[in-house]
């Protein structure tokens, strides 16, 4: 085929911009892998939990950590129309002293034990007991905690010793590695002094139909999702990543259409030559869309297993949020593709307008 027997004699120029292209996909499947990361550090734990809505104080603005309900609450919320399961869950970061002067914060998650919130472990066994905890595995492999250790939780200025007795796959909270305790001991954890004065739950985790946009007296209920888009800082910084996102793809797309607008104005005589013969514009038009799809595609091609690489060898580790999955590959991809047939479409139409006897008398 034409355009392939001009790329295969025009190596060095298609490889360069095929290496270009390459990079630009690697950058935008790069920035993509980070918006994943960082939304997985921002709540999977949240978005794990086993229900479709979340009940919050009416004064937190959906913050979980500001959010505070009542036993009267927690009631009003389970009666609630539409509300088929409810369960407390409460929250509190707490810097956990892991080894000798090592230390890293925990968002430690109350669940009354055997509720549908308490998750579901991939090794050990269920809370049972007071003073025991659930470790998710992202603190097992930064801590190196292992079922039968001992995890000490603060309470006020001294520490109160729980043993590990499962690890479950939640992921994050707030940035934060999750374990689990159970509420009366969360109770005890967060809030110290009379009894009496102790919240109940940061928020209630319901199972229902229809229940986003309940309210009552001091509480309201939002789907699971609005409640994760609502914790502090997730919008800015997924508005952050989508704007260099599509930088990269305007970038990808503006080089690629100029390489190809400035090929084809190095040819413009021999494309007049191949119209005198015979070949339609609509031909060449569609061979040089080839030679840019052919282009797109193997750089990227060529960027996929660079973040395919990258993501195994350097971010094997917890250090850097940047993540990978199917969809975000395939889209950014996609995408880049694309943009590249949308930026070639300049010269694509220079082609089509070409006059034979004009473009002959400039060889």
């Amino acid at each position: 085929m034409l355009a392939l027997i001009e790329m295969k004699r025009r190596k060095l120029q298609f490889a360069m911009v095929t290496g270009v292209v390459a990079l630009i996909s690697y950058l935008i499947i790069m920035v993509t892998g980070l918006g994943l990361g960082l939304n997985e550090r921002a709540g999977t734990g949240l978005l794990a939990l086993d229900g479709e809505y979340l009940a919050y104080a009416s004064n937190a603005n959906l913050s979980v950590i500001r959010s505070r309900l009542t036993d009267a609450h927690v009631a009003a919320i389970e009666d609630a129309p539409g509300v088929e399961r409810a369960t407390p869950v409460g929250y509190v970061a707490a810097v956990v002293e892991y080894g000798p002067e090592e230390s890293d914060t925990a968002a430690t998650l109350g669940v009354v034990p055997g509720s549908f919130a308490e998750p579901e472990v991939v090794d050990g066994r269920q809370l049972e007991a007071p003073d025991e905890v659930l470790i998710d595995r992202a603190w097992a492999r930064l801590a190196g905690t292992s079922i039968g250790d001992t995890l000490p939780l603060p309470v006020g200025f001294d520490s109160r010793d729980f043993t590990v007795v499962g690890v479950v796959d939640q992921g994050y909270v707030f940035f934060q590695p999750t374990v689990y305790v159970s509420l009366e001991d969360w109770q005890a954890l967060a809030y110290q002094g009379d009894p009496s004065q102790r919240p109940a739950a940061s928020i209630v985790l319901i199972q229902g139909e229809d229940v986003a946009g309940a309210s009552g007296d001091g509480w309201q209920v939002v789907t699971k999702q609005e409640g994760f888009e609502n914790i502090e800082g997730v919008q800015a910084q997924q508005s952050t990543v989508d704007a260099l996102r599509y930088m990269g793809l305007l970038i990808g797309t503006l080089v690629i259409g100029v390489f190809f607008y400035v090929i084809t104005l190095q040819k413009v005589s021999l494309l007049g030559i191949l119209k005198a013969i015979g070949a339609s514009g609509l031909f060449l038009a569609t061979q040089g869309m080839l030679q840019v799809f052919v282009v797109a595609v193997v750089g990227v091609l060529i960027s996929v297993g660079l973040a395919i690489v990258t993501e195994a060898t350097l971010l094997s580790s917890d250090t850097v949020p940047i993540m990978f999955n199917t969809n975000s590959l395939v889209t950014s991809s996609a995408s880049v593709v694309i943009g590249g047939l949308v930026g070639a479409a300049l010269s694509v139409r220079q082609v089509a307008a070409i006059d034979p006897i004009i473009a002959m008398q400039q060889q």
